[in-house]
């Protein structure tokens, strides 16, 4: 369901008269009709972040190889 920003025109959820509050459309469209509200626009969904892959972990070989390696010299 759809977010949108609404400013009211009563006191409504314990907003004062003139809040800018955010509901889901449904609510929003009914109280517009009731006259409790004013629909100021509709919120997108932001797109989600890509994902960062992280470094590849070393493996417990490659670490095992390194510590003989520096025991070696």
């Amino acid at each position: 369901m759809a977010k949108v920003r609404v400013k009211t025109k009563a006191v409504f959820d314990r907003q004062p008269v003139g809040s800018t509050i955010e509901l889901d459309e449904k609510t929003a469209k009914k109280y517009a009709a009731l006259k409790y509200l004013e629909i100021i626009e509709e919120l997108k969904k932001p797109k989600p972040a890509k994902k960062v892959s992280s470094a590849p972990k070393k493996t417990a070989k490659a670490s095992k190889n390194a510590a003989e390696k520096k025991s070696k010299e």
